[in-house]
């Protein structure tokens, strides 16, 4: 497993859905606590109560959406719009989802480049492909039970997004000089 640039003390959310075997959750947050630490964090949510959770703004250094072993995870713009939300200025997320290599405007399931554009939208800088890879037998069934979805056209990405070193929507005073007209004077109406 990539460590994901993980280090002790930070706050870290796994992102799971329906399709994730249990056993490869718990694996990924027992690795994960190891490198977190005693100072840091590692919290898991189901994407499904993701918008219902009562995280605050800016809570994670780094969240793993769809990347636990088995995971078929479609992330929507609601959900990719909190993620940016609760990530830190600056924190990282590693997001893995199947995509279409051939285009389909009718499919749920994007393209990577939609995704990446996705992404972007959500409020994400540094967006990238990392990697692509095929779908193994049982994911292709995994697809399809759970995504309702049938092709021969897909694949794996894993993309990664980093959140600005600002809060979107901050604000900071800014010093304008701006010199007031004078009106013109001695000029006057009569009627």
């Amino acid at each position: 497993m990539a460590d994901f640039g993980i280090s002790a003390g930070q706050f870290v959310a796994v992102i799971w859905d329906k399709s994730s075997p249990v056993e490869a959750l718990k694996d990924l947050v027992d690795k994960l606590q190891v490198l977190t630490g005693n100072e840091g964090r590692v919290s898991v949510e189901n994407i499904n109560q993701l918008l219902q959770s009562a995280h605050k703004e800016s809570s994670f250094d780094i969240i793993l959406s769809g990347l636990v072993p088995g995971s078929t995870t479609l992330h929507s713009a609601e959900i990719l719009a909190e993620i940016a939300r609760i990530l830190r200025p600056g924190g990282c997320l590693f997001l893995k989802e199947p995509v279409e290599t051939a285009v389909d405007n009718n499919s749920k399931v994007k393209t990577a480049s939609k995704l990446c554009s996705a992404l972007t939208l959500s409020g994400l800088v540094e967006v990238k492909e990392l990697q692509q890879e095929p779908l193994s037998p049982e994911e292709v069934q995994s697809v399809r039970e759970h995504l309702g979805h049938e092709s021969d056209s897909l694949l794996f990405v894993q993309i990664t997004g980093k959140k600005p070193n600002f809060e979107v929507g901050s604000s900071s005073q800014l010093k304008l000089s701006i010199a007031k007209k004078s009106s013109p004077s001695g000029l006057s109406h009569t009627v």
